[in-house]
């Protein structure tokens, strides 16, 4: 639940320091159910053998597991180190360790790879964090391959307004107590609940997306759109060549 530094290296720091506690603290705060979570990303993306993913903002690797279990093979990328070494050694107790061929540690908004290297770009709980998402756009239509698939998973506006006032309340009273509690960082969890409450919500974002130039943009409501599944395309340039003419 990060990506990209707003003061001076204090986000990658305040990641660094609770990523001993950062899985358990998800599995918790999330009520278990972001494992379903990570599988619908990966269902969404259509991972499967054959296909190379570059997972952005890849954490401990959660999202990158679910994709390696479904047979892709994946890229993961994070700008905390502490945050990707605990990520290699969950891959290898998967048994997923040579789907995952490399972890990079790299800003969402200048990622290393040449353009067109993948299949598809997920990102989790990271976009939020980034502080000028159009460049984020940017790289991520650059490193896709023509028809490439972008999955954006992250917290959203739930639908219905009793469910929004009592994950608001939850966000803003519960999270930064119990994560005070677990992780011995109060600010952590102070700082995640006010990303939260600043981000657009579904329909904002998806402008976002179709103005960085995706096509097929749209958004699917996980848990009454707590979160939400976020999807675009890399236009094929090619196909829309032979179309014209």
């Amino acid at each position: 639940m990060r990506q990209t530094e707003k003061d001076d290296g204090g986000v990658a720091a305040m990641f660094g320091r609770i990523a001993h506690r950062y899985d358990l603290l998800n599995h918790l705060l999330s009520f278990g159910l972001d494992f379903h979570w990570w599988r619908r990303l990966a269902a969404e993306i259509g991972a499967c053998e054959g296909m190379v993913a570059l997972d952005v903002a890849a954490g401990t690797g959660d999202s990158t597991l679910a994709l390696a279990r479904r047979g892709a093979t994946v890229v993961t990328s994070d700008f905390t180190l502490r945050m990707l070494a605990r990520g290699s050694a969950k891959f290898k107790r998967a048994g997923v360790a040579g789907r995952v061929p490399g972890s990079v540690c790299a800003d969402a908004q200048s990622l290393p790879f040449r353009g067109s290297s993948f299949d598809a770009v997920a990102i989790a709980y990271g976009i939020r964090n980034v502080e000028r998402r159009t460049d984020a756009y940017k790289e991520f239509l650059r490193v896709l391959k023509p028809g490439g698939r972008l999955v954006v998973l992250e917290f959203s506006r739930p639908a219905r307004a009793w469910l929004r006032a009592l994950y608001a309340a939850y966000s803003r009273l519960a999270l930064p107590v119990v994560g005070r509690l677990l992780s011995g960082d109060g600010g952590a969890y102070e700082y995640l609940p006010e990303t939260i409450r600043n981000f657009p919500p579904q329909k904002e974002l998806a402008r976002e997306l179709e103005a960085a130039g995706f096509e097929g943009v749209g958004w699917k409501n996980l848990s009454g759109g707590i979160v939400a599944l976020h999807t675009g395309t890399r236009p094929d340039t090619n196909l829309h060549s032979k179309n014209a003419n």
